[in-house]
């Protein structure tokens, strides 16, 4: 990849959404922000490697701090997290120190400048790595198995190797205003295909 990080002013996101268990543990906050260098293959939202995916927000903590009494914690996945590290950090800032923090990257520690480690720090529990989709198969929040937990705050050091043996969160589908959305991780490269195919056995139109 070319650079490792956006220089921007502003943050870019492309969705938010409150999700339970199915990517982090408990009722969460997910941010999925937009842009990522890595572009996978075989990533199953190729839509967000966009940076100019989404929209753009000069204090996106405002508008989700309404919601953040309602969720036990908050998970940032994309896209690409720490490419828009300088203003991520800004919002990390500014979230409840108490509140549980989950971060999903393509990144390993080892490869992070000095203000993406900032931002890795403050996160109790991490998903590193690239995704490779020849080593796909049924992983806890891992979306193939050369992924590697960590836990930079230390809260989830201890359950780290349990997590490696627990089987995929599964998939939670949302049709809604004749668009499809599927939030989690897919075990496998069909998994997705396979939940269109049985919605529109349903009757459900997708576009």
């Amino acid at each position: 990849y070319k650079y490792k990080q956006t220089k921007d002013k502003s943050i870019r996101v492309f969705s938010y959404k409150i999700l339970k268990d199915t990517l982090g543990f408990g009722k969460r906050l997910v941010i999925w922000v937009s842009g990522c260098p890595f572009r996978c293959d075989g990533c199953i939202v190729e839509n967000l490697q966009d940076i100019k995916a989404g929209k753009e927000y000069k204090d996106f903590f405002e508008v989700v701090k309404p919601l953040l009494d309602k969720v036990d914690g908050i998970t940032l996945s994309g896209g690409e997290p720490l490419f828009q590290a300088n203003e991520l950090l800004k919002f990390l800032n500014k979230l409840p120190k108490n509140l549980d923090k989950m971060l999903f990257t393509g990144f390993y520690k080892n490869e992070l400048n000095d203000i993406q480690l900032k931002c890795f720090n403050m996160f109790d529990l991490v998903v590193e790595g690239r995704f490779e989709k020849e080593k796909m198969g049924n992983f806890l929040y891992r979306g193939s198995s050369n992924q590697v937990f960590s836990s930079p705050t230390g809260k989830y050091r201890d359950i780290l190797d349990i997590l490696y043996t627990l089987p995929s969160a599964g998939i939670e589908v949302e049709v809604r205003d004749n668009n499809f959305y599927f939030y989690g991780v897919p075990t496998k490269n069909s998994e997705i295909e396979e939940i269109k195919k049985r919605l529109i056995s349903k009757g459900i139109k997708l576009l």
